[in-house]
């Protein structure tokens, strides 16, 4: 039987949340059963990487805003050519505006469409909401909490199926990991490490990462910080240009690293004690928090989204409320004093992450999905 022929239309070309499950699919995918392609609607440095690394069909589309609709429909018509030209099965299209796009397509070429909607959707989201009237095969969701959401912007009552994102489980033990990592980072044997690693935008809670670790610098001398990310898709530079000097103006600025972009994120996470994830509004997923997991590293987490669909609390991860950072400090000092919680909070969340949060398990399921929606 040959492979379904599977083309995947990404709003991005830039490493996010939704771009990595997206790449995740593209490189773990078996191709006696599914033969991708990928259409962006923007430049980046995912197209080199999916056209050179990957070896597969990899297209450019450019995608107009939502206003300029003669250029909308150009844009739909050439990815629907795309399809046709292509042999194309099915069409899979990444967050809502991959969707407008990559689902109109897959109407005018008359193919079945698949959406994989990473946000909790909602009537007061243009785009959201616009996207819902796209007609869709299925539409997956990263958690039951997207679902709900979903469900509420579903006027075509399409078929929604809960598939939780993975992340890679990594073979190397993690003592040579945290190595490495730590020699990275520069760390010392008796520095105690905590940071967050995600893109720099006020939601994100980096703000409040840094003001609980100024309770913690100020309390333990052995303290670091380090904020991994950079400001991504032209959002909130003001916000990340803030960061380093909140850590000035609470005088940590001597130990707190702002990393930047990095490409060896797992690495970083092995080498911290604590990675935080500090969201301030609900998570609609939260890949950081099973990254952190996979790394071996104790985790403490915003209690808040599809976080409780990830974490067991108590048993692999600490919770805190949303936004709170003293509540965040008293945690992190419980931690930095308590090192076999630590052991025990990596130890139970690294099986968390094996067990159930492993990028090749989920690419099964996106392929079983894919074999239900296209009988052959």
């Amino acid at each position: 039987m040959k492979p379904l022929r599977v083309l995947y239309v990404s709003p991005h070309a830039h490493l996010g949340g939704a771009e990595r499950v997206t790449m995740d699919l593209l490189e773990q995918h078996d191709r006696t059963v599914v033969e991708p392609s990928v259409c962006f609607l923007h430049d980046g440095p995912l197209v080199s990487r999916c056209r050179d690394r990957l070896g597969i069909p990899t297209y450019t589309v450019p995608a107009p805003s939502l206003r300029n609709l003669l250029q909308r429909r150009r844009a739909v018509r050439t990815i629907a050519d795309l399809v046709t030209a292509g042999g194309v099965d099915l069409v899979h299209s990444a967050m809502a505006w991959g969707h407008l796009y990559g689902g109109a397509a897959a109407r005018k070429a008359r193919r079945p469409a698949v959406w994989f909607q990473h946000v909790g959707a909602s009537w007061g989201s243009l785009i959201e909401a616009t996207a819902s009237f796209v007609p869709a095969r299925a539409v997956i969701a990263n958690s039951a909490y997207t679902a709900r959401g979903q469900r509420r912007v579903n006027p075509r009552r399409a078929r929604i199926e809960v598939i939780h994102p993975g992340t890679a489980i990594p073979p190397e033990p993690w003592a040579a990991r945290r190595a490495r990592g730590r020699a990275v980072l520069g760390l010392t044997d008796d520095e105690f490490a905590v940071g967050i690693a995600a893109r720099l935008q006020g939601w994100k809670g980096q703000d409040v990462v840094i003001r609980a670790a100024a309770s913690l610098c100020h309390a333990r001398p052995q303290a670091r910080l380090f904020v991994i990310g950079d400001a991504r898709f032209g959002l909130e530079a003001e916000y990340a240009a803030s960061l380093p000097r909140l850590a000035v103006e609470l005088g940590i600025h001597e130990r707190a690293t702002f990393t930047g972009f990095r490409e060896d994120v797992p690495d970083c996470l092995a080498a911290l004690d604590v990675a935080i994830h500090a969201s301030t509004s609900p998570e609609p997923f939260g890949l950081g928090l099973i990254e952190a997991m996979a790394a071996g590293t104790a985790l403490v987490a915003a209690d808040g989204g599809a976080v409780r669909e990830i974490v067991s609390p108590g048993v692999d991860a600490i919770l805190t409320p949303p936004g709170d950072h003293e509540a965040l400090a008293a945690a992190l000092l419980m931690l930095c004093d308590d090192p076999a919680q630590r052991r025990s909070l990596a130890a139970e969340g690294a099986f968390t992450a094996r067990e159930r949060f492993d990028r090749v398990d989920m690419t099964f399921k996106v392929q079983e999905l894919y074999q239900a929606l296209v009988p052959r």
